[in-house]
């Protein structure tokens, strides 16, 4: 369906609850005021109300929206399961691939994978490769993992790395912690998506620290893109005002950070 995520066109959510709404597994700070969490405690908006803890619900993969991925006539960007994760641990490994196979019939399509479970991933798209008889995944799937601090930059990007793709990918949002210099975690990546926390009570972030990310992939030549200050934004130890209550309206950034890129991709 359409969305307002700005560096994505289209939210696919293959994997659902069967009595209606969505379900995931918290697991690390990123998480604590995670939004699809929100958004599935109103029945408005199709939730069920569940917490994203606990044992998970009976859950039903959307194979017929899988099918149609290849019908498809104009290219889109389609950000999959973006209110789970569709590497999580109580996701079969059979789904995993059924969703990959309707990628790869989907060549027009470019399809914006993220979890916070690269281990997962790596494991299961190498099986799908070998099962295939490939080395690499096409150029129309992305395979990205979520970064908020150092901690989860050092786990997760090592892993990331090792998986075989044409655009491997960060989603550093919200940002939570200065992530330092992260020029040696760079060269398998293309890609950074970054940004401050929206929301109720969102936890602050600081201008610097995505200038920093900007001047460092800008210097190894990497694609960046700040999707928002978040709303409780610092600069230079002051609150930093915003109109817009998300902090995402590009005009209202300074200068230096005004930068939403997309990657080229490499065939």
């Amino acid at each position: 369906m359409p969305t307002n995520i700005q560096w994505t066109d289209l939210t696919d959510n293959i994997i659902r609850a069967k009595d209606g709404g969505w379900w995931c597994q918290k697991i690390s700070p990123g998480c604590a005021k995670c939004y699809s969490e929100k958004l599935n405690q109103n029945t408005f908006f199709g939730g069920n109300k569940l917490p994203y803890s606990g044992q998970p619900p009976e859950l039903i993969l959307d194979t017929e929206a899988i099918r149609k991925w290849k019908f498809q006539k104009k290219p889109k960007k389609h950000f999959v399961a973006s209110m789970t994760d569709v590497f999580g641990e109580w996701v079969p490994r059979s789904w995993q691939h059924e969703m990959l196979d309707g990628m790869v019939v989907a060549p027009l399509q470019t399809f914006q994978i993220l979890t916070k479970r690269p281990s997962i991933m790596l494991s299961s798209i190498e099986a799908w490769l070998e099962a295939n008889g490939l080395d690499k995944l096409p150029n129309n799937i992305w395979v990205g993992t979520s970064i908020e601090n150092r901690q989860t930059l050092e786990q997760r990007s090592s892993i990331l790395a090792q998986i075989p793709a044409y655009v491997r990918f960060w989603s550093a949002e919200p940002l939570l912690k200065d992530l330092g210099d992260i020029s040696q975690f760079l060269q398998n990546i293309y890609w950074i998506i970054c940004g401050g926390e929206s929301g109720t009570n969102s936890r602050p972030c600081h201008l610097e620290w995505l200038l920093s990310i900007v001047q460092q992939c800008q210097s190894f030549q990497k694609s960046v893109f700040v999707k928002q200050v978040g709303a409780n934004p610092y600069f230079q130890q002051q609150q930093f005002k915003t109109r817009d209550k998300k902090g995402g309206d590009i005009s209202e950034f300074p200068l230096q950070i005004q930068v939403q890129e997309f990657p080229n991709v490499i065939y």
